[in-house]
């Protein structure tokens, strides 16, 4: 968290000196005197040797008092907010890259005349007019956006949910009246103390006259997810407005600004690529879910069951083994070979008979002499 109330901000406005020569100190009455921001002489603030100041940046006018402490100059704009700036001994130079010198009278010679250079910016202005409203319509359809109630306690419309790729992004919780701007150059997101955050600051602060505030803020860092609640082609940049789920049951939100290269708005391919480095858009989860649906797949035919296969054909009958013979004058032996052994054998000396089944051999001395 960072405490408000009774507190010093470090503006680090970091002015460049127009002194005859540069010095590393500074007293108070070198500062007297008018100073102007170099890139927009409509920003400006004076020093006066009575302790008193006005400033007038992002078309707001303040006074307070100021004091020097070395070369720490302390801008007073009320009891409760100081803000500080450093001198570097040549420079004072804020966080924007902004440089503040002692303001000069300019030679209206060295201006174009006015008729001269009107049709010159009434074409630029019609050419920055029309890359504008091609980003603008480039962005709305690739962010959509998530509507919250009055409160900003709830989504009432869903949008898209972005994916942050870098670190540094500061959100305060939704209780603040107004979010917190970061802004993205040369591939980093700082938060600027000074210039229209300040003021955003004492706008919170002042929501609660009298009493010390705390603002709960959170530091987004990479791959952190958030919703975005709008998204803006400004004159000097694209602002894109952020809000987060709970956190500990805190929502918070905040404004992510791409400033333009050279102060008008490049063309949409290039600011869109610019964006992506910083942020982009989660991909759909339910794509998938979404997608046409494809016809079922025709079911197939179960396949028709076979057949049984018949049983193989018995084999033919086998042919009848010839019939057994024996022949008269054969040995034992030999019809034993071809009858197998006898059933029955009745020997009688010379003579013996061998009894089978269906027949009866006689043998004499040892040989076949009858069979019946």
């Amino acid at each position: 968290m960072f405490r408000y109330g009774f507190f010093a901000i470090g503006l680090c406005l970091l002015l460049t000196s127009a002194f005859s020569q540069s010095s590393s100190q500074i007293d108070g009455a070198s500062v007297v005197g008018f100073w102007s921001n170099a890139a927009n002489p409509n920003e400006h603030f004076e020093l006066r040797a009575d302790g008193q100041f006005s400033i007038a940046e992002n078309g707001q006018h303040h006074e307070g008092t100021w004091d020097l402490h070395g070369n720490t100059l302390a801008l007073h704009f009320s009891p409760s907010f100081v803000g500080k700036a450093q001198w570097d001994g040549q420079a004072f130079i804020d966080n924007e890259q902004k440089r503040w010198v002692r303001a000069t009278l300019t030679s209206t010679a060295q201006n174009p005349p006015a008729s001269a250079s009107a049709g010159t910016a009434s074409a630029a202005q019609g050419q920055s007019g029309d890359q504008k409203a091609l980003l603008q319509k480039r962005l709305d359809s690739q962010f959509k956006v998530t509507k919250t109630t009055t409160d900003k306690s709830d989504i009432t419309t869903a949008g898209a949910v972005l994916v942050l790729h870098k670190d540094g992004l500061v959100m305060y919780s939704i209780s603040n009246p107004i979010p917190p701007q970061s802004t993205y150059k040369k591939g980093k997101i700082t938060r600027n103390v000074f210039g229209k955050n300040f003021w955003r600051d004492f706008g919170n602060t002042m929501a609660t006259p009298g009493t010390s505030v705390d603002i709960v803020q959170r530091n987004f860092v990479a791959d952190e997810k958030f919703w975005v609640t709008k998204v803006d082609v400004k004159d000097d940049g694209v602002v894109f407005g952020l809000y987060s789920d709970p956190y500990d049951d805190v929502r918070y939100f905040g404004e992510l600004k791409f400033p333009f290269p050279k102060g008008s708005a490049p063309p949409a391919d290039e600011e869109l690529k610019t964006i992506a480095e910083a942020v982009t858009v989660q991909p759909d989860d339910n794509a998938a879910e979404n997608a046409p649906q494809q016809p079922p797949a025709q079911a197939a035919q179960p396949e028709q069951a076979l057949a049984p296969i018949p049983p193989p054909p018995p084999p033919p009958d086998a042919p009848p083994p010839p019939p057994k013979t024996i022949s008269l004058g054969e040995t034992r032996d030999q019809v034993v070979a071809t009858l197998g052994q006898p059933q029955k054998v009745v020997n009688l000396g010379a003579k013996e008979i061998d009894y089978y089944p269906d027949m009866k051999v006689t043998f004499l001395h040892g040989k076949v002499v009858n069979v019946q």
